[in-house]
């Protein structure tokens, strides 16, 4: 027994240590770009491709306390807060995506003897109550694709849904913004991020109070996530720890820690994932133990087409060489006469001279693909390193393989020298199969064949990458 749970262990470290970064798929966070659970890390929809989202969220709040108002017996009031949303996602370029979240949202809190302010709002003893949540429109952009550690920009605006009338309403009637900076290495994520709430006031419950509310403080929030894959292109743990301060305001609620941990699961390459995680308020469980409950979660369920499966070329294996047909027979060349006076040798040889025949020599073989680059860059599209990807798998497969880099340049692009950025695509593509798949340098060659001049400006713009397999 001791062995097997030993064996399982050493199973468990070797998937740990061996499974890549990104083999698990991608899905949307809760606000709708991709990355962890909130977590935005440097994951890209590709170009022209979308992403879709439903997630539900529970998180346990504590509302900020009423200026100049006697605390009541069990104040500070505490409250849930389940979010019902939709995301849409949409890649731009290779390094650009912008998405789309809204949903509704449900404020509860127990009957008990406290108070407080919800966003702005006085809220006494027992409530529930839920609205229509704000829509987000949100964007990203990666900054450094091709570094180790990538850094990913994002913001959003969050555009209102209640009306300034309603006083029964919780959120605010104006805008949120929001900005903030994520950086990824391997499968660790660093996020920084603040959110701008509006600062004039909202709607209270007092009748005689009007419209002068209280200012919302704003909001920065630190936190770091990690996605680990455990089984390859299907599962993977999903851990994320945030830090939330509260900026500004007339009245602020306490800052908290939240834990929140648990998977997501790819079903093969449908693009579709499930994740599902178990969420924690530290800081208001240590301070007011478990009454009401300081334990929430979030289920999801997202869905992103896997991008058409392109056939790779194949090598083909050189076939045996035939043997090589006889000669025809030939007569048998008489001898030379000897010369007069001198007497006649036998001939030495048989009378059918032997036939030789030279080594034939085994074909080699090759493979060709085109990586493309856009107007005057030598940056790698997503599509170009996934083509580089085959290209390494085949010189893996078969160490005694060579690589050739031709790279081109269209005649049209504008501004620079065309020779310094053919040398420039050249050279990123062999970077990329060295440092991403540790292809030894001596096996990969370059060059640069300058402007070309065809009707596809397009395919102007590329790097022939040819394998010969000796």
């Amino acid at each position: 027994m001791r062995r097997m749970r030993t064996r399982l262990l050493l199973g468990a470290i070797a998937c740990l240590v061996l499974a890549a970064p990104l083999a698990a798929q991608m899905a949307p966070t809760v606000s709708g770009e991709t990355g962890l659970f909130q977590v935005m890390n440097a994951d890209m929809l590709p170009e022209g491709r979308f992403s879709l989202g439903l997630a539900w969220g529970l998180w346990n709040r504590t509302a900020a306390p009423v200026p100049y108002a006697a605390t009541l017996s069990d104040d500070p009031l505490r409250y849930d807060l389940q979010k019902f949303g939709f995301s849409v996602g949409y890649g731009l370029l290779p390094n650009w995506e912008a998405s789309l979240s809204t949903g509704s949202n449900r404020y509860s809190a127990t009957s008990m003897n406290w108070q407080g302010l919800v966003n702005g709002h006085y809220r006494f003893g027992a409530f529930t109550h839920t609205e229509t949540d704000k829509v987000r429109i949100g964007t990203k952009i990666l900054l450094n694709p091709t570094d180790p550690v990538k850094g990913a920009l994002f913001g959003g605006i969050a555009i209102p849904t209640q009306s300034e009338n309603d006083i029964n309403a919780i959120g605010t009637y104006r805008a949120d913004y929001d900005f903030g900076l994520s950086f990824t290495y391997g499968w660790v994520t660093f996020q920084t991020a603040y959110q701008l709430n509006g600062k004039l006031g909202t709607p209270t419950a007092f009748s005689n109070v009007g419209d002068t509310g209280y200012d919302i403080s704003n909001t920065w929030t630190s936190a770091l996530g990690i996605a680990v894959p455990i089984i390859p292109k299907f599962f993977k743990v999903i851990g994320e720890i945030n830090r939330v301060h509260y900026d500004g305001g007339d009245t602020q609620p306490p800052d908290f820690s939240e834990v929140t941990l648990g998977g997501r699961f790819a079903f093969g390459d449908s693009g579709l994932t499930a994740s599902g995680a178990v969420r924690v308020n530290i800081d208001r469980w240590a301070k007011y133990g478990n009454s009401p409950s300081s334990i929430g979660g979030l289920v999801q369920v997202a869905y992103l087409p896997p991008a058409p499966v392109k056939e790779r070329p194949r090598a083909v294996l050189p076939r045996e060489a035939e043997p090589a047909a006889p000669p025809p027979a030939t007569e048998p060349v008489p001898p030379a006469p000897a010369p007069v006076g001198t007497p006649a040798t036998a001939p030495t040889s048989a009378t059918e001279p032997a036939v030789v025949t030279a080594p034939v020599a085994r074909p080699s073989t090759s493979t060709t693909d085109e990586v493309l680059f856009d107007v005057a860059k030598s940056r790698l599209t997503n599509i170009a390193k996934a083509i580089l990807d085959g290209v390494a798998l085949r010189l893996k497969n078969n160490l005694a393989a060579t690589c050739m880099i031709s790279a081109s340049t269209d005649s049209k692009e504008r501004g620079g020298d065309h020779a310094a950025l053919g040398k420039a695509r050249a050279e990123a593509a062999r970077d990329y199969l060295m440092k991403r798949h540790g292809i030894d340098g001596s096996r990969i060659a370059s060059e640069v064949k300058g402007d070309t001049n065809s009707a596809d400006t397009t395919r102007n713009r590329r790097a022939v990458v040819t394998v010969t397999f000796p």
